[in-house]
């Protein structure tokens, strides 16, 4: 079997809600590619369970380097984290980036909305540059999660 085979049927895994069976076709793949590592990282995103963050910490240290030029893969990676709850793993790997990307703030704003740490999507919403729709999004969940007069 060919990685584009194992990444169409990883993809479909998650795409169905079944990410449980994306990790066990990952664990397959000999020599897995910057698309598979990234899928691996949406089911475990999918999962949000301490099992889950020990393989993407796991997966993250074991991996080349180049993948984090992966824009998708790093922000899958940062996803993942803040899902699981690692906030501080994420922030960490999230400020050492030279490339952020429009993408990897909106996961880490979400994340920081999902483990209900509005301000700090707020703040990090007034460093972005050039914001998408999905940002601004973000932000305004943000201040509805805060419920202030200031929001």
């Amino acid at each position: 079997k060919g990685l584009p085979m194992y990444v169409a049927m990883m993809k479909g895994y998650v795409d169905n809600n079944l990410p449980e069976k994306a990790i066990d076709l990952f664990n397959k793949v000999e020599n897995p590619d910057d698309v598979n590592v990234t899928i691996l990282f949406n089911a475990c995103a999918q999962l949000k369970t301490k099992e889950a963050l020990d393989l993407v910490k796991k997966t993250s240290k074991e991996i080349p380097k180049s993948f984090y030029a992966n824009p998708r893969l790093f922000t899958s990676l940062l996803d993942a984290l803040m899902k699981c709850g690692d906030v501080v793993h994420a922030e960490s790997l999230f400020y050492s980036s030279e490339q952020k990307v429009s993408s990897s703030y909106g996961a880490m704003m979400k994340g920081y909305v999902d483990n209900n740490l509005p301000e700090k999507a707020i703040g990090l919403f007034n460093k972005v540059e050039n914001f998408d729709d999905v940002n601004v999004t973000i932000l305004f969940n943000a201040c509805a999660q805060l419920k202030t007069k200031e929001a």
